[in-house]
């Protein structure tokens, strides 16, 4: 049965690159746990993952209209030195955006003890410098924590510089993407205004930073420091909110700093705390200040176990913008922070918020039945949808007001690839859900219920059969 189940996993002393290894990195698959095993000159497939919600009460039938989709294939010319191609679609609120022009392609190059490693985008309609430009680009991805260099001094001690971002997410089951990511004005506008002028524009960017780690058996622990500049106001009485008037600009600079520990033995233990915290998110408009996480696996004989705690603190002045406009999303009336109808701050800012999930699985020869628990309280802010900052009442006055979540799936197994149906149900404090008989332009005036049945299906292909690795998929 575990052939099946559970792949032979490396300790981390053994990962031939200095990355820790998180679950967005498993997600992701740039990087290999056993390079030596790879076959060289040949072009592989190396993952396709679907996930999709098929049906929910609040929105009826929703397959294709929410499909997440990624592939990635890779070349390999000698273990460690390969380059990766991929594409990942993923749809904001319909099938219209469900498309991509965007490719990532990553290029990686082993030197002895340095590892140098990096991420480009290729844009096939390359809006990012001006709305209506268009074109074919390629460049750095300037958000990506998989761009660096690596420096193993030994076999226990690695050193890594990130240029972009210094890989600030925290959380598996609740990731919250990048706790770092800071929103710089750009354009030194006299009056931060409704409408942008001329060259004012938003920019949205995570923190380049240093890390070390040190892992010695299945043992590692890691810390990094980050630094980040954005433009601000000179004159101390500047508030976007009450006081948007700017008599000159300052480059100013943003800190964070991430403390980790992971712990892996064999097939059947992990152990995974992460924390970041980032400076001055009352002038940088970042949604988080800071994040903690603990996840734990067990298997126990054919029984497998995971819990997890993810706490999150809200950022003090959190800019509600629309990254496609690069700007404010909420202009007439001009509500820079996430406000109500009525035009006051969101009740989760600079609020702690925490969620907690519990998984039971049963192994059996090819299938894995599994149930699910989850919480989520009122406050608590991460990247998914049932995100306090999204699933909120009519008049956005509430969020939530706590979650319940509980989870019934299977894991089909099948060659290198699993097939995951789940059936969820949630159950809120507020009413926050979509009606399906009641669909109106004005949010407002639509009536939500307090409850929602999702039935969602997920499928992984791993080229090596990692997706059978019950650590990092389950």
């Amino acid at each position: 049965m575990k052939k099946y189940l559970v792949l032979p996993l490396l300790i981390l002393g053994n990962i031939a690159n200095a990355q820790i290894v998180t679950q967005q990195n498993i997600l992701q698959g740039v990087n290999l746990f056993d390079a030596d095993s790879i076959e060289l000159n040949q072009v592989i497939l190396d993952r396709i993952i679907y996930d999709d919600n098929v049906y929910s009460t609040s929105k009826k039938t929703e397959v294709g209209d929410s499909t997440e989709l990624s592939m990635a294939v890779r070349y390999h010319v000698a273990p460690l030195t390969f380059t990766r191609f991929r594409f990942v679609t993923d749809p904001i609120e319909n099938r219209y955006n469900n498309k991509t022009s965007r490719f990532e392609l990553v290029f990686s190059k082993m030197f002895d003890k340095i590892q140098l490693q990096f991420d480009l985008d290729l844009l096939t309609n390359d809006t990012e410098d001006e709305v209506n430009s268009g074109g074919t680009s390629i460049g750095p991805d300037l958000d990506s924590d998989d761009t660096f260099i690596a420096y193993n001094h030994s076999d226990n001690f690695s050193l890594i510089f990130y240029p972009f971002n210094f890989r600030s997410d925290v959380g598996d089951e609740f990731n919250t993407i990048d706790v770092s990511r800071i929103i710089s004005i750009e354009g030194s506008p006299n009056t931060v205004a409704a409408s942008p002028v001329g060259s004012e524009r938003i920019v949205s960017k995570t923190i380049p930073g240093l890390e070390v780690n040190f892992h010695k058996g299945g043992h590692t622990l890691y810390a990094g420091l980050g630094m980040g500049t954005y433009f601000f106001p000179k004159n101390s009485n500047f508030n976007i909110e009450t006081n948007p008037s700017a008599n000159g600009w300052n480059r100013k600079e943003t800190t964070a700093y991430k403390l980790g520990y992971l712990y892996l033995f064999e097939q059947d233990s992990k152990v995974s705390f992460q924390s970041l915290l980032v400076t001055n998110t009352e002038e940088t408009g970042s949604l988080l200040q800071s994040a903690a996480s603990i996840n734990i696996f067990q298997r126990f004989g054919k029984m497998i176990f995971e819990y997890e705690t993810t706490m999150t603190k809200a950022g003090e002045s959190p800019y509600n913008v629309d990254l496609r406009r690069r700007w404010f999303t909420n202009q007439t009336p001009f509500l820079p922070v996430f406000s109500d109808v009525n035009g006051n701050r969101q009740n989760w800012i600079n609020k702690l918020g925490f969620a907690h999930s519990l998984k039971l699985g049963l192994n059996f020869d090819k299938i894995t039945p599994f149930v699910s628990l989850k919480y989520q309280g009122e406050h608590f802010i991460f990247d998914g949808d049932e995100s306090a900052h999204r699933l909120r009442t009519n008049d956005e006055t509430k969020s939530h007001g706590g979650l319940w979540r509980f989870g019934v799936g299977t894991f089909f197994y099948h060659g290198n690839m699993f097939i995951r149906p789940q059936v969820e149900y949630q159950m809120a404090n507020n009413p926050v859900f979509s009606n399906s008989t009641d669909q109106r332009n004005d949010r407002i005036l639509s009536s939500f219920k307090d409850s929602n049945l999702i039935l969602s299906l997920n499928m992984t292909y791993t080229f090596d059969n990692f997706s059978a690795n019950q650590l990092w998929w389950f």
